[in-house]
């Protein structure tokens, strides 16, 4: 079986960055579940979760140093309550996942919860 490109960025990553990023992937698709309106592809070269429709990148994955970031494209539109996400700028918000530190799926679960509502037309 043919590797995907977003498992071989995933695979491309230091092993604590990959570590990191599987919970990362894994706590998102928990959320994202067996949504027929979202797909998992790259876009930028990185692994991604894309809503159909208009506007539809709706979160994707970047290893750095030390961390992963979960990115959220319109980040800057999920509720005020999302203290997490870090970033400011039109649009994009990030939650930034350290290696050293205890992933926080339930938060990340969360957070794609509400990019789903907010993709959906439910929210904002």
């Amino acid at each position: 079986m043919v590797e995907s490109k977003f498992d071989q960025y995933i695979a491309g990553l230091d092993e604590a960055e990959r570590t990191v990023a599987l919970k990362v992937r894994d706590a998102v698709r928990d959320a994202v579940g067996g949504n027929p309106n979202i797909s998992e592809t790259t876009k930028w070269s990185y692994p991604a979760w894309v809503y159909s429709g208009r506007r539809g990148n709706m979160c994707s994955i970047m290893g750095a140093s030390g961390y992963v970031r979960l990115q959220f494209f319109r980040g800057a539109e999920l509720p005020a309550s999302e203290s997490r996400l870090e970033g400011t700028g039109k649009g994009m918000r990030h939650l930034k996942v350290w290696c050293d530190a205890e992933v926080p799926a339930d938060t990340i679960r969360q957070l794609v919860s509400d990019a789903i509502e907010l993709h959906a037309g439910r929210s904002g």
